[in-house]
């Protein structure tokens, strides 16, 4: 019992580490010492709970589980697995990329470790023992090297001994977690003589320990949510003031006071386009002012409530006397891209008016059970807009925007607003979609709506003699966010079955189940890692390109090149401003 206690915690530490050398490999996006530690940490203890539990259930499989089968299949295993690698460091082309070949490697690493843990257990001498320890060290070492000089941020000793460190402490934690678990299923035990007795009492002092625990951390983590929902209703000091501008909401003469408008919200009204703007980018006055509509989390107390306000603000801002309506659904903390609204505003020399509705102050991540009340609230906007403009009578196109979890809080409510045959807005752009829109797979996959990578692909895709996409997603072929999905840890996704899977990806990455799902995460965290003033094309950053699809999508065809300059470097100074304006802090911090 003894031996095989040892044989199975052992085949679980080697496959953990078999998993961990793996998770060094080559991503979406570039990571910090202290992002592939969580990686390798995560990927340790899948490694390690899929070699433990492997290595009980082999046993009771004949020829197969006995000390003569576990070393065959060893052996076969670690040359197929020596062929693949040289095979992969020849050419990636050459490297199996389907969900068969990720679970057979990974098959294949446990067995191996599973014949090295055995190996290990029945070595009588100290020599023994060593010899399996330096088989692991060696191909653990050769597997990370090979994934390091495939990597595009060429990690150094530092960064190795960072990503250890927080590995090892990530599962210490674990371990500590668990050791608490056995304790408080282990001592109630004592308290009875009788075995069943003792028996009913360990499984009783687990569960509460278990309950417990879960307890603890949900609380602790409602105060953090509850935190950072909070931080995002702070005031910063550069927007204390609410605007004059009669056509932004919080201003003397708004519906919506400025106080309840939260952290995004105020900086969106505040930094409407002057009309000086107009002049120095666009080379004339503007036609009228822009409107901005917004109604924060604490403005009404209900999403009705807010709903209303919202509608009966944008009529008191001049919003229906506009001839374009963006109509917005805010990312997860309320955000609307202030590069997009500055943007449209310039093109249409003012004569247009945005409108979006708050509903949550989190995380676009942490957003993720705000959806259906999001996609409802957003629905029911475009229905009472719509149904504004026909009651007018007035030439008044209504599009809709979204980027990241607004676009698909924005598609889905596009699809619930709208007929079978029809959709209830005249254009769309969708920035970033992510993974799982139905409307997006729809239009996609279905009926041939082209997702555009960046502008020059447009160009090197489109006719000339056409008008504009209606709908116009933009998704580059390197955002973590247009892919991840935490399905990612059994499934192979689509995308990565070629192995040029498009602009910024790299050729040697590849799934591997267990390791894709912790990889995919911190990919996703690190999505939109972004330098004020300075864009780029990349990731879930998409700054470089929403000038050019604003023009593209919402029909702005009057808009020279020569105007397109002017505009993204007034973009870009704008952000620099704008940053300069939000690092100088909070009220009262």
């Amino acid at each position: 019992m003894a031996y095989l206690k040892r044989s199975v915690l052992l085949s679980g530490a080697i496959t953990g580490v078999r998993f961990a050398v793996k998770s060094y490999e080559p991503s979406l996006m570039p990571r910090s010492g202290i992002d592939q530690g969580l990686i390798t940490g995560g990927s340790f203890l899948t490694g390690f709970l899929a070699g433990a539990v492997s290595g009980r259930l082999v046993r009771f499989i004949p020829f197969f589980g006995s000390s003569s089968g576990l070393r065959l299949a060893g052996l076969a295993t670690a040359g197929i697995r020596s062929a693949e690698m040289l095979r992969a460091q020849l050419d990636p082309e050459d490297a199996p990329h389907s969900e068969t070949a990720g679970w057979v490697e990974m098959g294949g690493e446990i067995i191996g470790s599973l014949t090295l843990s055995g190996l290990a257990a029945e070595a009588t001498t100290p020599f023994g023992k060593l010899t399996t320890a330096a088989a692991v060290a060696m191909g653990s070492a050769t597997d990370v090297q090979s994934a390091l000089s495939h990597r595009d941020d060429e990690p150094d000793a530092r960064y190795i001994l960072t990503s250890i460190g927080i590995a090892a402490g990530l599962n210490a934690a674990v371990a500590g977690l668990a050791g608490v678990v056995y304790l408080g299923a282990r001592l109630p035990r004592r308290l009875s003589s009788s075995r069943g007795t003792g028996l009913v009492l360990s499984i009783v002092g687990g569960v509460a320990t278990i309950g417990v625990l879960g307890v603890a951390m949900r609380v602790a983590g409602s105060r953090t949510l509850a935190g950072i929902e909070a931080s995002n209703a702070q005031t910063e000091i550069a927007y204390a003031t609410a605007p004059d501008a009669s056509t932004v909401s919080g201003s003397t003469f708004s519906l919506a006071g400025y106080d309840t408008l939260g952290l995004q919200g105020r900086r969106l009204v505040s930094e409407i386009t002057p009309p000086d703007a107009f002049v120095d980018v666009m080379g004339a006055p503007s036609v009228s002012d822009p409107v901005r509509t917004y109604v924060g989390m604490d403005s009404a107390i209900s999403q009705d409530d807010r709903l209303e306000l919202a509608i009966q603000e944008f009529r008191r801002a001049g919003g229906f006397d506009k001839s374009l309506i963006i109509a917005a659904s805010p990312a997860g903390t309320g955000y609307v891209n202030y590069i997009a609204i500055e943007a449209a505003e310039l093109m249409a020399m003012g004569n247009v008016a945005t409108i979006a509705v708050q509903y949550g102050g989190l995380p676009s991540m942490l957003s993720m059970n705000r959806i259906e009340g999001a996609t409802a609230l957003y629905a029911e906007l475009l229905v009472r807009l719509r149904d504004e403009i026909e009651r007018l009578g007035r030439d008044i196109t209504l599009v809709a925007y979204g980027e990241s979890l607004g676009a698909l809080t924005s598609q889905n409510g596009v699809s619930l607003a709208s007929d079978v045959d029809e959709l209830i807005i005249d254009a769309a752009l969708w920035v970033g979609t992510p993974y799982g829109s139905p409307l997006f797979e729809t239009l996609t996959e279905q009926e041939g709506t082209v997702v555009y990578d960046n502008y020059d692909h447009y160009l090197d895709s489109a006719d000339p003699a056409q008008p504009g996409p209606r709908i116009t997603f933009l998704n580059h072929d390197n955002d973590p966010v247009t892919k991840f999905t935490p399905a990612d840890a059994y499934r192979m996704p689509q995308w990565l079955e070629p192995v040029n899977r498009g602009r910024g990806t790299n050729p040697y990455q590849r799934w591997l189940p267990g390791i894709a799902l912790w990889q995919g995460l911190i990919d996703t965290k690190n999505a939109a890692t972004v330098i004020p003033g300075e864009f780029y094309s990349t990731g879930h950053d998409y700054r470089a390109d929403l000038a050019q699809f604003i023009r593209l999508a919402y029909g702005f065809t009057n808009v020279s090149d020569d105007q397109m300059v002017r505009i993204e470097e007034r973009l870009r100074a704008s952000e620099v401003r704008r940053s300069e304006a939000i690092d100088q802090g909070r009220v009262g911090s």
